[in-house]
């Protein structure tokens, strides 16, 4: 499963506190999902599999787009904040327990071996949980944006944004 946020500001999080950091929200919010067991961002785990000159996004300046970033590895964050470009997180689901070729289980009373039965024909449970994942990510990132740009109403905020935007790209 995998969420894409585009348009994000840059600086939403923090890179000061750890129980800030909008990377750091998002995973919870991700594995809180029943049944996902890790959320990963931009290439993720496969980070550990490269040299550093392949992984980091280099920063880029032009007149016409500010600062950008060559390729968005690290997913659309750095130290915990939003570095500008998208959002790319994915999670990972467990299978279903239920199969239609069921596992052995213990009876908890009588402690005899027998085979689980077969409950439920759904076959993946992934397009249901993506909602689901799109939701928590997009609870995380407007709190984010409510935390950055106090407003209680939305031409307000919407104008803050903009004005932050005009300031970091030329910052």
């Amino acid at each position: 499963m995998e969420v894409v946020v585009g348009g994000v500001p840059a600086g939403l999080g923090s890179y000061v506190q750890w129980d800030h950091k909008l990377d750091a929200k998002i995973a919870q919010a991700i594995v809180s999902i029943n049944a996902f067991k890790g959320a990963e961002f931009g290439v993720g785990f496969e980070a550990a599999r490269k040299p550093g000159s392949e992984v980091m996004d280099e920063i880029l300046w032009s007149e016409e787009d500010g600062y950008t970033r060559r390729t968005n590895n690290l997913g659309g964050f750095e130290g915990g904040m939003t570095n500008g470009m998208p959002i790319v997180v994915r999670g990972v689901m467990k299978p279903i327990p239920t199969l239609y070729k069921p596992l052995q289980s213990v009876d908890i009373d009588s402690k005899e071996v027998f085979n689980a039965s077969v409950e439920r024909s759904d076959s993946c449970a992934v397009p249901a949980a993506s909602v689901v994942a799109e939701a928590v990510v997009a609870w995380e990132v407007a709190q984010a944006i409510l935390e950055k740009f106090d407003s209680d109403r939305f031409d307000v905020l919407r104008a803050h944004v903009e004005e932050h935007r005009a300031m970091t790209r030329e910052f």
